[in-house]
Protein backbone atom coordinates (compact mmCIF):
# COMPACT_ATOMS: atom_id res chain seq x y z
CA UNK A 1 0.00 0.00 0.00
CA UNK A 2 1.40 3.39 -0.84
CA UNK A 3 0.78 6.35 2.12
CA UNK A 4 0.59 9.91 2.72
CA UNK A 5 2.27 10.87 6.15
CA UNK A 6 1.67 14.23 7.61
CA UNK A 7 4.37 15.21 10.33
CA UNK A 8 7.06 12.67 9.13
CA UNK A 9 9.79 13.90 10.82
CA UNK A 10 8.27 14.01 14.47
CA UNK A 11 9.81 11.19 17.34
CA UNK A 12 6.64 8.97 16.64
CA UNK A 13 6.64 9.81 12.51
CA UNK A 14 9.88 8.57 12.18
CA UNK A 15 9.46 5.37 13.49
CA UNK A 16 6.16 5.12 11.56
CA UNK A 17 8.18 5.91 8.28
CA UNK A 18 10.74 3.12 9.51
CA UNK A 19 7.22 0.45 9.92
CA UNK A 20 5.78 1.34 6.69
CA UNK A 21 9.39 0.63 4.35
CA UNK A 22 9.97 -2.32 7.22
CA UNK A 23 6.17 -4.12 5.83
CA UNK A 24 7.04 -3.21 2.26
CA UNK A 25 4.78 -0.32 1.65
CA UNK A 26 5.78 2.84 0.60
CA UNK A 27 4.95 6.43 1.29
CA UNK A 28 5.09 10.11 0.27
CA UNK A 29 6.50 12.13 3.50
CA UNK A 30 5.33 15.54 4.24
CA UNK A 31 8.05 17.01 6.66
CA UNK A 32 9.01 20.48 8.74
CA UNK A 33 12.72 19.87 7.98
CA UNK A 34 13.69 18.89 4.42
CA UNK A 35 17.03 17.38 5.54
CA UNK A 36 14.84 14.85 7.99
CA UNK A 37 14.19 12.27 5.02
CA UNK A 38 15.81 11.15 1.77
CA UNK A 39 14.08 11.75 -1.55
CA UNK A 40 12.22 8.64 -3.13
CA UNK A 41 9.80 8.26 -6.56
CA UNK A 42 6.38 9.42 -6.36
CA UNK A 43 3.28 7.56 -6.59
CA UNK A 44 0.21 8.20 -5.88
CA UNK A 45 -1.96 7.31 -2.19
CA UNK A 46 -4.39 4.97 -0.93
CA UNK A 47 -4.35 6.30 2.65
CA UNK A 48 -2.74 9.48 4.80
CA UNK A 49 -1.57 8.87 8.35
CA UNK A 50 -1.58 12.14 10.73
CA UNK A 51 0.93 12.54 13.02
CA UNK A 52 0.95 16.03 13.46
CA UNK A 53 0.77 17.49 17.07
CA UNK A 54 0.84 21.05 18.59
CA UNK A 55 4.20 22.58 18.89
CA UNK A 56 5.65 23.27 22.28
CA UNK A 57 8.78 25.08 23.52
CA UNK A 58 9.70 21.89 24.90
CA UNK A 59 8.77 18.21 26.29
CA UNK A 60 7.85 19.27 29.94
CA UNK A 61 4.69 19.57 30.83
CA UNK A 62 5.01 23.10 31.57
CA UNK A 63 6.21 24.54 28.21
CA UNK A 64 4.64 27.34 26.51
CA UNK A 65 2.69 26.04 23.34
CA UNK A 66 3.71 27.87 20.18
CA UNK A 67 1.50 26.55 17.73
CA UNK A 68 -2.22 28.25 17.10
CA UNK A 69 -4.99 26.46 18.95
CA UNK A 70 -6.80 25.53 15.75
CA UNK A 71 -3.50 24.09 14.00
CA UNK A 72 -4.99 20.61 14.19
CA UNK A 73 -8.13 21.21 13.26
CA UNK A 74 -7.16 23.52 10.33
CA UNK A 75 -4.36 21.41 9.31
CA UNK A 76 -6.05 18.37 9.26
CA UNK A 77 -9.25 20.10 7.65
CA UNK A 78 -7.07 21.68 4.83
CA UNK A 79 -5.40 17.97 4.27
CA UNK A 80 -8.97 16.07 3.88
CA UNK A 81 -9.91 18.71 1.40
CA UNK A 82 -6.95 18.12 -0.68
CA UNK A 83 -7.27 13.87 0.10
CA UNK A 84 -10.91 13.91 -1.09
CA UNK A 85 -10.39 15.99 -3.91
CA UNK A 86 -7.57 13.24 -4.72
CA UNK A 87 -10.05 10.15 -4.33
CA UNK A 88 -8.28 9.08 -1.00
CA UNK A 89 -10.84 8.33 1.61
CA UNK A 90 -8.55 6.80 4.08
CA UNK A 91 -7.13 8.59 7.16
CA UNK A 92 -5.61 7.54 10.21
CA UNK A 93 -5.11 10.67 12.80
CA UNK A 94 -2.76 10.52 15.91
CA UNK A 95 -3.96 11.86 18.76
CA UNK A 96 -4.21 11.66 22.45
CA UNK A 97 -5.93 9.92 24.98
CA UNK A 98 -7.67 12.14 27.50
CA UNK A 99 -9.82 13.71 24.40
CA UNK A 100 -13.16 13.69 23.74
CA UNK A 101 -15.20 10.80 25.38
CA UNK A 102 -11.67 9.20 26.96
CA UNK A 103 -11.43 11.96 29.21
CA UNK A 104 -14.29 9.88 31.72
CA UNK A 105 -11.66 6.86 31.34
CA UNK A 106 -8.77 8.62 32.76
CA UNK A 107 -7.65 8.34 36.33
CA UNK A 108 -8.61 11.68 38.58
CA UNK A 109 -4.60 12.09 38.89
CA UNK A 110 -3.99 11.86 35.71
CA UNK A 111 -7.09 14.63 34.89
CA UNK A 112 -5.45 16.80 37.57
CA UNK A 113 -2.09 16.54 35.75
CA UNK A 114 -3.32 16.81 32.30
CA UNK A 115 -5.67 20.16 33.60
CA UNK A 116 -3.41 22.03 35.52
CA UNK A 117 -0.23 21.97 33.36
CA UNK A 118 0.38 23.73 30.23
CA UNK A 119 -0.88 20.21 28.63
CA UNK A 120 -4.58 20.96 28.85
CA UNK A 121 -3.33 23.73 25.73
CA UNK A 122 -2.67 20.31 24.03
CA UNK A 123 -5.60 18.42 24.77
CA UNK A 124 -7.85 21.83 23.50
CA UNK A 125 -5.84 21.40 20.41
CA UNK A 126 -6.81 18.01 20.07
CA UNK A 127 -10.13 18.35 21.22
CA UNK A 128 -10.87 20.78 18.30
CA UNK A 129 -8.64 17.90 16.11
CA UNK A 130 -11.75 15.51 17.51
CA UNK A 131 -14.40 17.05 16.56
CA UNK A 132 -13.11 18.50 13.13
CA UNK A 133 -12.77 14.86 11.88
CA UNK A 134 -15.72 13.63 12.54
CA UNK A 135 -17.65 16.74 10.53
CA UNK A 136 -15.55 15.54 7.08
CA UNK A 137 -16.34 12.75 5.08
CA UNK A 138 -13.22 10.15 4.92
CA UNK A 139 -13.47 7.23 6.52
CA UNK A 140 -11.34 8.11 9.40
CA UNK A 141 -9.76 6.86 12.74
CA UNK A 142 -8.23 8.47 16.16
CA UNK A 143 -5.66 6.52 17.69
CA UNK A 144 -5.42 8.75 21.19
CA UNK A 145 -2.05 7.36 22.63
CA UNK A 146 -1.62 7.11 26.22
CA UNK A 147 1.82 8.65 27.28
CA UNK A 148 4.50 7.99 25.07
CA UNK A 149 7.51 6.10 25.83
CA UNK A 150 11.26 6.64 23.78
CA UNK A 151 12.32 2.90 25.21
CA UNK A 152 11.40 -0.72 26.45
CA UNK A 153 7.56 -1.97 26.02
CA UNK A 154 6.04 -2.51 29.06
CA UNK A 155 3.38 -4.72 29.11
CA UNK A 156 -0.98 -4.13 29.77
CA UNK A 157 -3.61 -6.05 29.19
CA UNK A 158 -5.68 -2.75 28.12
CA UNK A 159 -8.22 -2.93 30.52
CA UNK A 160 -8.84 0.64 31.32
CA UNK A 161 -6.49 3.94 31.69
CA UNK A 162 -4.04 4.07 34.75
CA UNK A 163 -1.23 7.07 35.90
CA UNK A 164 1.54 4.36 34.91
CA UNK A 165 0.27 3.63 31.11
CA UNK A 166 2.50 4.33 28.04
CA UNK A 167 2.99 3.18 25.41
CA UNK A 168 6.00 2.98 22.83
CA UNK A 169 6.66 5.04 19.89
CA UNK A 170 7.62 1.91 17.99
CA UNK A 171 3.96 0.50 19.00
CA UNK A 172 2.07 3.76 18.28
CA UNK A 173 3.96 3.43 14.66
CA UNK A 174 2.71 -0.41 14.25
CA UNK A 175 -1.17 0.42 15.14
CA UNK A 176 -1.50 3.25 13.24
CA UNK A 177 0.00 1.18 10.01
CA UNK A 178 -1.63 -1.68 10.59
CA UNK A 179 -5.06 0.64 11.23
CA UNK A 180 -4.19 2.50 7.76
CA UNK A 181 -3.59 -0.43 5.83
CA UNK A 182 -6.40 -2.88 6.99
CA UNK A 183 -8.84 -0.45 7.64
CA UNK A 184 -9.50 -0.73 11.15
CA UNK A 185 -11.99 1.30 13.30
CA UNK A 186 -13.09 3.40 10.61
CA UNK A 187 -14.97 5.97 11.88
CA UNK A 188 -13.51 5.37 15.71
CA UNK A 189 -11.43 6.80 18.09
CA UNK A 190 -9.64 3.98 19.78
CA UNK A 191 -7.03 4.36 23.00
CA UNK A 192 -3.37 2.70 21.87
CA UNK A 193 -1.76 1.36 25.04
CA UNK A 194 0.73 -1.06 25.26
Amino acid sequence: MHLLLLGASGRTSQHVVSELLSQGHTAVALVHIRSALSAALSLSSSAAIITLNAVCKSDSPSAAQLSPPRFLVDSCANVCKVLEHAGIHRVVVMSTAGVGDSWAKLPWLSKAFMGLTNIKYALECHGLLDKGIRLTKMDWTLARAVKLQFGDQKQNDGVGMRVTDSVTVDSVARSLVKVAVEGLFVQNAVVVTN
